[in-house]
């Protein structure tokens, strides 16, 4: 037999996206999908990163965006700006 000693403590943890553009949550973490069998993954991100032999550093900015504003305000404004088309791929499995 041991003793240990256990602090109690709150943390942050991550539990669901909020869309930048409506408010609306996510049901599962990162995933918009709403039935359990289903993955929708929709976010707008850029990363910087410097690497130097001693370290380096990375910045991640995103805005998480909800599958409907995904198709109803951003598809739409990219293919209005010089007829931008999206790249889509499709897998079977």
């Amino acid at each position: 037999m041991k003793t240990v000693l256990i602090l109690e403590h709150t943390e942050e943890v991550f539990d669901k996206l909020t869309c930048d553009v409506c408010g609306a949550e996510s049901h599962w973490d990162e995933n918009w999908g709403k039935k359990e069998h289903e993955k929708i993954l929709t976010t707008i991100s850029m990363e910087e990163e410097e690497s130097f032999p001693n370290g380096g550093q990375s910045q991640l900015i995103q805005y998480h965006i909800c599958p409907d504003c995904f198709k109803a305000h951003l598809s739409k404004w990219m293919e209005s700006h010089r007829g931008n088309k999206p790249t889509v791929t499709t897998s079977v499995w």
